[in-house]
């Protein structure tokens, strides 16, 4: 079975229920979750990457959901196509990069996750990205430039904050693989980032 990870995460006193998956199966194979989490605005193309991806992190996010065994378990996606529970205390957060889809789910806390595949041109990016100050200290290594990326996704998902901008308002220590703090407007933001063999994958918590 290609699950990569799965298991609960402390992070800033949450628990935290998160799931990495590398798809090797075809669609139907993640098709299990309820009927009402499909998306209708797929592709025509019922077998596209882009469809497989969804559904696999639904795929995913239905898992961790059943090993809460609460619910209902409402499905939306709002104003600005991002999913959520309705009339529900657990915030969610889905990503993927194929062939690699992630999922995460927080009592309470909203919360964001990102992975990003290792070989994508981050160098070419990271001036946008980054501040000065962190570009002098990264743009010599592949590795932190994705981990950086990945971190200040995760970041943007958790804070859903529109016009939130990457290099002034997010501005990012030492990067490390065990858990850390950083404030971001008024909010503090505890993360924690992993590294795989090939991609990097961040999670933000909102405290």
């Amino acid at each position: 079975m290609p699950q990569i990870s799965s298991h609960s995460l402390q992070l800033s006193s949450q628990s935290l229920q998160w799931m990495i998956w590398e798809i090797t199966e075809d669609l139907p194979f993640f098709q299990t979750y309820p009927e009402n989490w499909l998306t209708h605005k797929s592709p025509e193309n019922s077998a596209s990457q882009k469809k497989i991806e969804s559904s696999a992190a639904r795929f995913c996010l239905w898992n961790l959901c059943q090993q809460l065994s609460k619910g209902p378990w409402d499905l939306r996606k709002d104003e600005r196509n991002r999913p959520y529970f309705d009339s529900s205390n657990f915030h969610i957060s889905l990503s993927h990069s194929f062939p690699f889809v992630a999922a995460v789910i927080s009592h309470e806390k909203p919360v964001g996750i990102d992975l990003e595949r290792y070989g994508r041109n981050v160098e070419k990016i990271g001036p946008r990205f980054l501040s000065a100050e962190e570009w002098n200290r990264w743009h010599d290594s592949h590795a932190h430039l994705t981990m950086a990326w990945a971190c200040k996704e995760a970041i943007y998902k958790a804070m859903g904050v529109p016009g939130l901008a990457f290099q002034p308002d997010i501005q990012l220590p030492q990067l490390a693989t065990n858990s850390f703090e950083i404030h971001v407007r008024d909010k503090k933001i505890s993360i924690s980032m992993e590294e795989f063999e090939h991609f990097a994958c961040s999670i933000a918590i909102v405290n």
